[in-house]
């Protein structure tokens, strides 16, 4: 139970920083056009990019932090989207292996199927995410277009076929 309990933080952990990143990101690419930041664009929050946005500040009159406040992002132009608010684990595990095989077993030979799941679709050229087990929206679309592509019923799940034609049932 600790084990799920982890493993469920540290995908909410991911969505949340993968998120961040991609502000960082975009931050740094227009402080850089701006000639606010010399640094590598990494998405990476560190002292350079702390350093940029503090110049930025100074240069625009706003309140100096060094922090992408609100009002520094929309200096920037920067429009953030809240990040998405992921599916609870719980219901999105049932969800992709409903009315298959896998719906009743434990969590953790769920979770591993959906990371073999994800591994063989990234071989196949169907899937561009991270290999972590969680079943996203992106994989989700992935066995669509894998199950569309093999002219299987197309569902986003992980169904007897599906998990067959992907060498997932044991």
């Amino acid at each position: 139970m600790k084990t799920l309990i982890a493993t469920l933080l540290a995908i909410a952990l991911l969505a949340v920083t993968a998120h961040a990143d991609e502000v960082v990101r975009t931050a740094q690419v227009k402080l850089q056009k701006m000639g606010f930041y010399d640094g590598t664009v990494d998405g990476q929050w560190g002292s350079q990019t702390a350093a940029a946005v503090r110049r930025f500040q100074l240069a625009r009159d706003l309140r100096v932090t060094g922090e992408l406040t609100p009002e520094t992002l929309r200096a920037l132009a920067i429009k953030v989207q809240p990040a998405p608010t992921p599916v609870p684990f719980p219901k999105a595990i049932a969800d992709i292996f409903a009315g298959g095989p896998y719906i009743s077993a434990p969590t953790e030979v769920q979770v591993a199927t959906v990371r073999k799941a994800q591994e063989n679709l990234r071989l196949l050229g169907f899937y561009r995410g991270p290999i972590d087990g969680n079943p996203s929206a992106a994989l989700r679309d992935s066995i669509r277009a894998y199950q569309q592509n093999n002219r299987f019923r197309v569902n986003g799940r992980l169904d007897k076929s599906t998990l067959q034609a992907l060498d997932l049932l044991r």
